[in-house]
This record gives structure tokens, C-alpha cells and sequence, in this order.
């Protein structure tokens, strides 16, 4: 009969203890890094977006004008960005929110243009405005150069994001089909919209988690309201309508997944610009937009 010395058992219990701590600790690390660059991703996400707004508050303020009624329709836009900007630094960003904040200055960039035009046709038709050409120019070089340098830090900030395990989608395609005759064709008429098709190619990720990926679209209409709602995600506290869902397989190579959204309440839709945005879960992995007239 071998008898082993108590010691013996002491160092066996204790050698198990070590690696159990050590095993924890390297996940603890592992995801303690993971959550920090998540926070500076959204960080710079927010950083980027309040600097888009202010850039575009400060070409409104030089602008000058004679013509009461485009210097309304400037001072109207212009107010619309400075609410924007207030709901940020007011509100706790999220990936969601800062989606919405994006949509919306896509919709107000848009605007300004079509003021800008009516500017410059003023100029050149009637000689009654007097605009900063040169300092707008340099303001409009300085923001693009130093949007490109923020979006290169984001770049690197959601590269080290997509290797902790998310996937990222490219190349988003909107369409607006109508069916007639049992044949089915694209269309921008609002009045003949059936449904939306949306395909998103998706990179493959060896560091996902394995198993099925839920992948979820919500369509904003022109007032910013969610089209044929399916239903709510509730997700870590949030919660996002989605106008549509598909499952996907865990991938390690590119894959493009397609899904059609039928259109409830067609009289419900507005002319305008049609936001779409792809989750996977709660977090804003992409997004397009489609125009309806």
C-alpha cells in the first residue's frame, strides 16, 4: 500500500490553485481590452460626429445674405444642426444613437446644398450676395483634411474592434422593388413600392464566437420613422426597432446575405431619403441609404 506524504498533497492543491488564477486572469485581461477599445471606438465615433456638426454650424455663420427668404430657410437648417449637436453633448452616446445622429446630418448635408445652390444662382443672376469665398474654400479644405485624420484613427480603432469577434458589413445594396404581374422590378416612384431588398456582403471572422449570427435591419423613412416595423431587439439595455431579420452561420470566409421587407401601410411613406441601417445584435455594423420620389 503506497502512502504519499501530506506535503505532497498540499503542493498538488496548491500548483491547481495557480493555474485556475492565471487561467482568469489572462480572460480577465482578454476582455477588459476588448470593452476599452469599444469605448474608444464610440468615443471617436461621438468625437467625429460633434466635429462634423460644428464644422458645418461655423459655414452657415459665413455666410452673409440679403435675400430674406434663403436667409430663413439658412438660419432654419442651421438651427437643426444646433439642436443636434446639443442632444449629443446633453445624452449618453451609443452606437445606435450615433447612427441616428449620422442619418441626420446626411439628411441636413443635403439640405445645405440645396440652399448653397439657391445662393449661388442669386450670385450669379442678381450680384446681391456677398459670400466669404476664400474662407469658406480654406474652412471646406481644413475640415476634409482633418475629418481624414480622424477617420484613419477610426480605422484603426475598428480594426482592433473586428478582431475581439464582430463582423463588419460592406458594399450595403438598397433597392426599392415593385411586383407586377407576378414579375418584379426596381423602382424610385414611392407609389410603387412593394418591399425593399437589402444586401449586405459581410467579411468572414475567425475570431467570432461560434455558432448562428442574428442580423437585423431598420428602414427610416424621410421623418426619421421606422417602415414595417417586425418587431423590438432588446439588447444590454437597448432597444432598437428593426424593420427586418435574418439568421446567418458562423463564417470565416466573405458572404453577401440578402433579405426582402415587405411594405406595411404603404400610405404611410414619404417622399425623401430612406435610411438603412444592419445590426448584429445591438451593434451598428453598416449602413446605405435610397431616395423615393
Amino acid at each position: 500500500m503506497l502512502v504519499f506524504p501530506q506535503t505532497f498533497n498540499y503542493r498538488l492543491i496548491i500548483g491547481t490553485l495557480v493555474i485556475a488564477i492565471a487561467i482568469l486572469g489572462s480572460y480577465s485581461i482578454s476582455s477588459f481590452n476588448s470593452f476599452k477599445n469599444q469605448k474608444e471606438f464610440l468615443a471617436q465615433e461621438t468625437k467625429l460626429v460633434q466635429h462634423e456638426l460644428t464644422e458645418m454650424i461655423s459655414l452657415y455663420n459665413d455666410v452673409s445674405i440679403e435675400n430674406e427668404f434663403v436667409k430663413t430657410k439658412l438660419e432654419v437648417s442651421k438651427s437643426k444642426v444646433e439642436t443636434i449637436l446639443s442632444d449629443i453633448e446633453e445624452k449618453k452616446t451609443n452606437l445606435s444613437l450615433i447612427s441616428k445622429y449620422r442619418s441626420q446630418i446626411n439628411t441636413l448635408k443635403n439640405e445645405r446644398e440645396v440652399i448653397f445652390d439657391q445662393i449661388d444662382s442669386l450670385v450669379r443672376d442678381n450680384k446681391i450676395l456677398n459670400l466669404k469665398v476664400d474662407s469658406v474654400s480654406k474652412q471646406f479644405e481644413n475640415q476634409k483634411l482633418e475629418i481624414a485624420s480622424l477617420f484613419k484613427k477610426n480605422e484603426k480603432l475598428n480594426t482592433i474592434i473586428n478582431k475581439t469577434g464582430k463582423l463588419k458589413a460592406n458594399n450595403i445594396k438598397v433597392k426599392a422593388l415593385t411586383i407586377r404581374y407576378s414579375k418584379v422590378y426596381e423602382t424610385h416612384k414611392l407609389s410603387e413600392v412593394d418591399q425593399f431588398e437589402v444586401c449586405v456582403v459581410l467579411d468572414g471572422n475567425t475570431a467570432a464566437d461560434k455558432g448562428n449570427k442574428n442580423i437585423y435591419v431598420q428602414i427610416l423613412d424621410a421623418k426619421d420613422q421606422i417602415v414595417s416595423e417586425r418587431g423590438i431587439l432588446n439588447h444590454e439595455g437597448l432597444k432598437i426597432r428593426y424593420s427586418g431579420k435574418t439568421t446567418i452561420k458562423n463564417i470565416s470566409e466573405q458572404i453577401t446575405a440578402c433579405l426582402k421587407i415587405s411594405i406595411k401601410n404603404k400610405e404611410k411613406l414619404n417622399p425623401g431619403i430612406y435610411n438603412i441601417d444592419v445590426f448584429q445584435n445591438a451593434t451598428l455594423i453598416g449602413s446605405s441609404s435610397i431616395q423615393l420620389i
